[in-house]
């Protein structure tokens, strides 16, 4: 196994056991991080924005959103875990509805991201700590100032970088953007925020977690210690995904993608693939919400369909009816529908700067995203070797069945406790 997803367990000679306050807005990772801290038995409080519990007024309201409430109202709707039911979650509920009708629609939208975390700041100071000795979250999800607070307490602080530093994505967006003109987005005014908000951030971190080896080495290039960092790959529940076996099919093969049509996802690249393709014989399908202009994906997409933004509950029918996956993305963190494909028996090929587990040659085809030759080759050695696909995903499946929520949560546990016992002096957890 690869160093970037050995959890072995860490000599600790912390005597303290980590007790963790958690703030986290939506249902990040599947609410991945709290489950797999009460797993390991150290989660003390889960603070939210929102959560629905089994016969509570927002269960009642949450029904009426998803009817009435349209993707929002959907999104809402599902911030439910059964698995939390018995924890301690702190949500701040209606008034998060109420803010969030009053948000600015004039302004930047990391404006509003920052509003949001301020608000969820508040919320965890008035709680408090509650002997918590550890404070963990999610960068540019986490107010800094909360951060900063919860240091001067002496409580350790560990954050989760979601994706590459923005100063980073901003660059592999302008590259892709000189690569597809027509694709390049409105002006960005919102970077310097975000900038902001990731190194405050990080400046009040005792340490950082990264999904990936590439989120790792983009810190890295942005000044930050590598001491200051260590790996812990994001978790998926591969028991939630049936292996697919696809050996009898008929017709053409199915190359599908989920996730966002965007610049940053690789839709142009996906499109450009598509159309080396003899339809006959290869299918090309995007399942996701339109995140570009649509009259230019319509006019792009060429022979690829583009079915547009699905329920949740849907995609796993989706990825079903692939017979392999395709992830040009530019710049992700971990890009979790590449797991849940791999989790159904897919082999993937996709790009480094995605983040995934994917090991090339081995669960698919891990190809730079700019090698739309590479890319296309794969995609044909795949489409006519019908045992290599089969060998492949039989592989990811059991690639990801080893990223379970317990282990990550084991994980995060050695960590902390070694945080606690070195202080910022540490060495990475993962080499």
């Amino acid at each position: 196994m690869s160093a970037a997803v050995d959890y072995h367990r860490a000599e600790a000679t912390s005597s303290v056991r980590p007790r963790v306050t958690v703030v986290q807005d939506g249902s990040r990772l599947h609410y991945g991080l709290p489950l797999g801290l009460k797993l390991a038995g150290i989660l003390d409080t889960v603070h939210m924005d929102w959560f629905v519990r089994p016969g509570s007024l927002e269960a009642a309201a949450a029904q009426m959103m998803a009817r009435l409430g349209g993707a929002n109202g959907r999104r809402l709707a599902s911030r439910r875990c059964a698995d939390l039911d018995g924890s301690r979650v702190v949500a701040a509920g209606w008034s998060t509805l109420l803010a969030r009708l009053r948000e600015d629609r004039n302004a930047l939208p990391e404006q509003n991201f920052v509003r949001r975390s301020q608000a969820m700041a508040r919320q965890v100071l008035a709680d408090g700590w509650r002997g918590a000795n550890s404070l963990v979250g999610f960068v540019r999800n986490i107010d800094p100032s909360l951060c900063q607070a919860a240091r001067r307490d002496g409580l350790s602080v560990v954050l989760d970088q979601m994706i590459a530093p923005i100063a980073v994505q901003r660059r592999e967006e302008a590259r892709q953007a000189e690569l597809w003109p027509e694709w390049q987005t409105p002006q960005d005014t919102g970077s310097a925020i975000m900038q902001d908000v990731e190194q405050r951030s990080w400046d009040a971190a005792s340490h950082i977690t990264c999904a990936s080896p590439y989120v790792r080495d983009s810190l890295l290039a942005v000044g930050r210690r590598s001491e200051q960092m260590s790996v812990i790959p994001y978790p998926v529940d591969a028991s939630a995904y049936a292996f697919c076996d696809r050996r009898k099919r008929t017709g053409p093969v199915v190359v599908g993608f989920v996730g966002a049509v965007s610049l940053r996802k690789g839709a142009p690249a996906f499109f450009e693939i598509a159309g080396a393709f003899d339809p006959a014989k290869v299918r090309f399908v995007m399942v996701g919400p339109m995140a570009a202009e649509p009259a230019l994906v319509e006019r792009r997409r060429g022979k690829a369909a583009v079915i547009g933004a699905v329920p949740r509950g849907e995609v796993r029918a989706w990825l079903e009816q692939f017979d392999l996956f395709l992830f040009p993305s530019a710049c992700e963190g971990s890009a979790g529908a590449v797991m849940e494909a791999m989790a159904t028996g897919l082999p993937i090929v996709t790009t480094p700067n995605s983040g995934t587990p994917v090991r090339d040659g081995e669960d698919g085809f891990v190809i730079p995203c700019e090698d739309l030759t590479g890319m296309s080759r794969a995609i044909d050695r795949l489409v006519q070797d019908q045992d290599l696909r089969l060998r492949m995903g039989i592989s990811a499946r059991r690639r990801v069945e080893d990223l379970t929520v317990r282990r990550y949560g084991e994980a995060w546990r050695d960590l902390l406790e070694r945080v606690m016992s070195a202080g910022d002096g540490m060495r990475p957890l993962l080499e």
